[in-house]
Protein backbone atom coordinates (compact mmCIF):
# COMPACT_ATOMS: atom_id res chain seq x y z
CA UNK A 1 0.00 0.00 0.00
CA UNK A 2 1.11 3.54 -0.74
CA UNK A 3 0.95 6.50 1.63
CA UNK A 4 -1.05 9.58 0.64
CA UNK A 5 -1.92 12.97 2.09
CA UNK A 6 -5.12 14.81 1.27
CA UNK A 7 -4.92 18.52 2.06
CA UNK A 8 -8.22 20.40 2.22
CA UNK A 9 -8.78 24.15 2.44
CA UNK A 10 -12.19 24.72 4.01
CA UNK A 11 -14.31 27.84 4.24
CA UNK A 12 -13.71 29.65 7.51
CA UNK A 13 -17.40 30.16 8.33
CA UNK A 14 -18.37 26.46 8.59
CA UNK A 15 -20.18 25.45 11.79
CA UNK A 16 -18.76 22.66 13.96
CA UNK A 17 -21.63 20.25 13.17
CA UNK A 18 -21.29 20.81 9.41
CA UNK A 19 -17.53 20.33 9.65
CA UNK A 20 -17.91 17.00 11.48
CA UNK A 21 -20.42 15.84 8.86
CA UNK A 22 -18.02 16.85 6.06
CA UNK A 23 -15.12 14.98 7.73
CA UNK A 24 -17.26 11.83 7.91
CA UNK A 25 -18.20 12.12 4.23
CA UNK A 26 -14.60 12.61 3.12
CA UNK A 27 -13.44 9.62 5.20
CA UNK A 28 -16.08 7.44 3.54
CA UNK A 29 -14.81 8.50 0.08
CA UNK A 30 -11.18 7.62 0.78
CA UNK A 31 -10.45 4.09 -0.43
CA UNK A 32 -9.08 1.43 1.91
CA UNK A 33 -8.66 3.61 4.99
CA UNK A 34 -6.15 1.22 6.55
CA UNK A 35 -4.17 3.70 8.60
CA UNK A 36 -5.99 7.02 8.76
CA UNK A 37 -5.12 10.17 10.66
CA UNK A 38 -6.85 13.57 10.46
CA UNK A 39 -4.97 16.68 11.51
CA UNK A 40 -6.37 20.21 11.61
CA UNK A 41 -3.69 22.82 10.98
CA UNK A 42 -6.06 25.67 11.80
CA UNK A 43 -7.32 28.83 10.19
CA UNK A 44 -4.92 30.88 8.10
CA UNK A 45 -5.21 34.13 6.19
CA UNK A 46 -5.04 33.52 2.44
CA UNK A 47 -2.59 35.36 0.18
CA UNK A 48 -5.45 36.07 -2.23
CA UNK A 49 -9.20 35.56 -2.16
CA UNK A 50 -10.55 32.18 -3.20
CA UNK A 51 -14.28 32.16 -3.94
CA UNK A 52 -14.59 35.52 -2.08
CA UNK A 53 -13.00 34.07 1.09
CA UNK A 54 -10.08 35.85 2.79
CA UNK A 55 -9.30 33.06 5.28
CA UNK A 56 -9.60 29.29 5.36
CA UNK A 57 -9.02 26.29 7.59
CA UNK A 58 -6.48 23.67 6.54
CA UNK A 59 -7.11 19.98 7.25
CA UNK A 60 -4.72 17.10 6.40
CA UNK A 61 -5.80 13.46 6.00
CA UNK A 62 -3.00 10.87 6.10
CA UNK A 63 -4.08 7.53 4.65
CA UNK A 64 -2.79 4.44 2.88
CA UNK A 65 -4.32 2.99 -0.26
CA UNK A 66 -3.54 0.90 -3.32
CA UNK A 67 -4.81 3.63 -5.63
CA UNK A 68 -6.68 6.93 -5.50
CA UNK A 69 -9.48 7.24 -8.03
CA UNK A 70 -10.64 10.23 -10.07
CA UNK A 71 -14.00 9.84 -8.36
CA UNK A 72 -12.48 11.30 -5.18
CA UNK A 73 -11.39 14.41 -7.09
CA UNK A 74 -14.88 14.87 -8.58
CA UNK A 75 -16.61 14.55 -5.21
CA UNK A 76 -14.25 17.04 -3.56
CA UNK A 77 -14.85 19.55 -6.37
CA UNK A 78 -18.61 19.35 -5.85
CA UNK A 79 -18.51 20.26 -2.13
CA UNK A 80 -19.09 24.00 -1.61
CA UNK A 81 -17.40 23.91 1.82
CA UNK A 82 -14.06 22.94 0.23
CA UNK A 83 -12.22 25.83 -1.42
CA UNK A 84 -9.21 23.80 -2.64
CA UNK A 85 -7.82 20.28 -2.29
CA UNK A 86 -4.60 18.47 -3.08
CA UNK A 87 -3.70 14.76 -3.01
CA UNK A 88 0.00 14.05 -2.44
CA UNK A 89 1.74 10.68 -2.56
CA UNK A 90 4.39 10.26 0.17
Amino acid sequence: MKSYKLVLLLRSDIKKDDKDKLFGEVKSWLPDMANDKVESIGEKKLAYQIKHEKAGEYVVYNFESDKVTGDLNRRLLLKNEILRHLVIRN
